[in-house]
């Protein structure tokens, strides 16, 4: 596992674009329906609850409704329920039913009566819409204590309600109903009818934290929308209130009792009343595998409960949103650039699995929810996006290594064997052009008295019988493994060990000189074969062979380079060869090339110290006469080849 910096730096450009790309569809109708098809299906999944014990919901249900047949349910059986809850001693009713509109005098006059009795009813009421008006309850119900508040307390000491609260719920763009409302925009400002149920039943009253949550009963209640004053309902169930049939109480199977010290609401299900929602639990099949809606009263007892136990639920700030996508894309792409294609698509598919895992059972346990649908998108972006690079980057690299090999096996094929430049190549990460020090030994080569050799002949001729001498050269030189680095008129600078090794220093000095014993004897084969011809000169050539330190990269100008080496070393070599001619010898070497050599098998003399120009120390020389075996057999094999 290892990613370069620059590949770094692409998957952090590749995890910006998908992260831009999924932030941008955050604002399209087709993902927020999906974002709210999680959102519900994560409730749904989440543990849902069973019906509270203290809320109860007196439901004129579809039984109810069967028994009574007739629609709006009578006033005055409405009436008579109210009646017989207040009769068990609650601490609070709700009557999710508008009283707007009068009946006849009979039923109105019942009612009133029923709700003086029973004294702790609160009326629903409706805020006004830019094309609908307030819909509150009749005076004769409630006189309110603000005229002009959409909620409040009825006044003391009037027949009728405790009070009137909203029972609007607000309806997002997909039709669902997640939210409730916390107090209405109106002047002045009115509590919903969740919120007034939940303070009369506690006895205590919702109150600012700041600007993005209220507190009560020592939770936070956090808004979901700030501007509307709405919060996530979060203590969902199928019937978030235990289910009372209206007509087992209106025909007295139920004792009274059973509403003591409770919450009761008051409301119809029944499919005349038309007062159901699409909600997050139309997710689940109901009956018969059909999906169901819940009916307005359901929901306001889930808004309650969930005040009352804490329930409401958290959306994760903006800022932690997007950097959950932004972390989900760069650990998509680190898995895709960093590990081979089936490893990093199996990470791929897990960390799906924990952006899927985490934000659930957060949910579930906190009440917190982060969504994990922009992150997961953010995820499969950034597989095209990822391929895609390594598709454009391996080509890029492709052909970058066609450039590369083409230039260096120009640079080197010239002056090696193709198969030693086809090696250089495989083995080019060895290879250093920039510079560096390496040990390695140096021979020079040159043709004794080429001057005289080549006075009364033309130049024509000289060069003819040259190529034939450097072609012949440059043969052994393959054989043996040597980098023929430069033609110096006549001479000729070999290098081995550079531009790669043969294994070892000792190896590449033991190649140089079996390459120079065979260079000597390929020469009198030469004059062997042109005796007779006068146009042919008989040569003789001279060898210095050193071995040390030296820097060896690409040297020349930014249009013209080609790969050589400097140094001591080279110097010396090149002294070497020059003082063949005193010593009489075909052949000298230094100190340091003898060493590497070691007990290897060849018959060296020493010659002692000579004085080498440039330098103060003589330095000790030997030689091999030209008589001695070449010693590898592989280089035998070649040369006979």
């Amino acid at each position: 596992m290892h990613i370069s910096i620059k590949r770094l730096y692409s998957g952090v450009i590749l995890a910006a674009i998908a992260s831009g790309a999924v932030l941008f569809l955050r604002h399209t109708p087709a993902f927020q329906d999906t974002d709210h098809f999680t959102y519900d299906i994560t409730i749904d999944h989440g543990g849902l609850l069973s019906s509270s014990p203290q809320i109860l919901f007196v439901d004129f249900d579809e039984p109810t409704f069967d028994h009574i047949r007739q629609y709006p349910i009578p006033r005055s059986t409405i009436a008579d329920a109210i009646q017989r809850v207040a009769a068990g001693g609650p601490r609070v009713i709700g009557l999710d039913v508008f009283l707007s509109e009068p009946r006849s005098a009979a039923e109105d006059q019942q009612m009133q009566q029923a709700l003086t009795q029973a004294g702790v009813v609160v009326l629903a009421s409706q805020a006004a819409t830019a094309s609908l008006p307030a819909v509150h309850p009749l005076p004769l119900f409630c006189q309110p204590e603000d005229p002009r508040a959409d909620s409040g307390y009825c006044k003391d000491g009037t027949p009728g309600a405790l009070g009137y609260a909203l029972v609007d719920l607000p309806i997002e763009p997909d039709g669902f109903v997640r939210d409730f409302n916390l107090f209405s925009s109106g002047d002045p400002p009115s509590v919903s009818f969740p919120v007034f149920l939940a303070q009369q039943y506690s006895g205590k009253t919702i109150e600012p934290k700041d600007r993005n949550a209220a507190r009560f009963l020592g939770h936070d209640v956090p808004y979901h929308s700030r501007e509307l004053s709405t919060a996530l309902i979060g203590a969902w169930a199928p019937h978030p209130a235990t289910h009372i049939s209206a007509w087992d109480l209106l025909t007295g199977k139920l004792a009274p009792s059973i509403f003591h010290d409770k919450l009761v609401l008051i409301g119809q299900s029944n499919d005349a009343a038309r007062d159901t929602f699409f909600t997050p639990l139309f997710r689940l099949a109901g009956k018969d595998g059909l999906r169901e809606r819940m009916g307005g009263t359901d929901i306001l007892a889930a808004a309650i409960r969930s005040l009352l136990d804490g329930k409401t639920a958290r959306l994760a700030p903006e800022w932690m949103q997007i950097a959950f996508i932004l972390l989900a894309a760069c650990a998509a792409t680190y898995f895709l650039l960093a590990f081979e294609l089936g490893h990093g698509v199996a990470r791929l598919l897990g960390l799906m699995v924990v952006n899927f895992a985490v934000p659930t059972v957060l949910f579930e346990r906190t009440h917190f929810w982060l969504p994990y649908l922009a992150p997961e998108l953010a995820v499969l972006l950034t597989v095209p996006l990822a391929l895609g690079l390594q598709f454009a980057q391996e080509k890029l690299a492709s052909r970058e290594a066609r450039a590369q090999r083409e230039q260096l096996m120009g640079l080197f094929s010239s002056y090696v064997d193709p198969a030693v430049a086809e090696t250089i190549w495989n083995r080019r990460n060895e290879l250093s052009l920039g510079g560096e020090e390496h040990i390695a030994t140096v021979m020079f080569t040159d043709i004794r008295g080429f001057t005289a050799l080549s006075s009364g002949q033309t130049p024509a001729q000289v060069l003819a019988w040259l190529n034939r001498y450097l072609t012949a050269m440059d043969e052994v030189i393959r054989a043996h493994g040597g980098f023929l680095n430069k033609f110096i008129g006549d001479g000729l600078m070999i290098i081995f060990g550079l531009p790669l090794s043969a294994g070892s220093p000792q190896q590449d000095a033991r190649r140089s000189l079996d390459c120079a014993l065979a260079m000597i004897r390929r020469v009198e084969t030469l004059n062997h074969e042109n005796s007779g011809d006068p146009t042919q000169p008989v040569l003789r050539i001279g060898v210095g062979i050193h071995s040390g330190r030296l820097m060896a990269g690409s040297i020349g100008s930014a249009s013209r380079q080609e790969y050589s080496v400097i140094g001591a070393t080279v110097n010396l070599a090149s002294r070497l060869e020059s003082l063949n001619k005193p010593f009489k010898t075909e052949i000298l070497f230094s100190e340091e090339t003898r060493e590497l050599l070691g007990g290897a098998d060849y018959p060296i003399e020493p010659l002692g110290p000579a004085k080498v120009a440039g330098l103060e120390e003589p330095v000790p020389v030997y030689t091999i006469r030209p008589a001695a075996t070449v010693t590898d057999p592989s280089v035998t094999e070649a040369l006979a080849s």
